[in-house]
């Protein structure tokens, strides 16, 4: 027997990395569902229970912002 569950998630900023670009930090619109899985198993974790995301709706305008930051460990000798 399955339940539905419906939770808001929010923040100021948000970053679901593309796996095909590597260096530069591009995020896709959207929270992809393993985000979303991972919020409802920081939530609430149950051996028992695997989370199956159906669907993801957005109730605001997507904004992108740029920040530039240099996230190199080591300089170049």
């Amino acid at each position: 027997m399955s339940y539905g569950i419906k939770i808001r998630v929010w923040g100021d900023y948000a970053l679901f990395t593309r796996p095909e670009m590597k260096v530069e930090r591009v995020s896709y619109d959207v929270m992809t569902p393993s985000a979303a899985r991972g919020i409802l198993e920081a939530i609430y974790w149950k051996p028992a229970i695997r989370w199956v995301i159906d669907c993801i709706h957005v109730l605001k305008p997507v904004r992108f912002e740029n920040i530039r930051r240099n996230e190199l460990a080591n300089r170049v000798s």
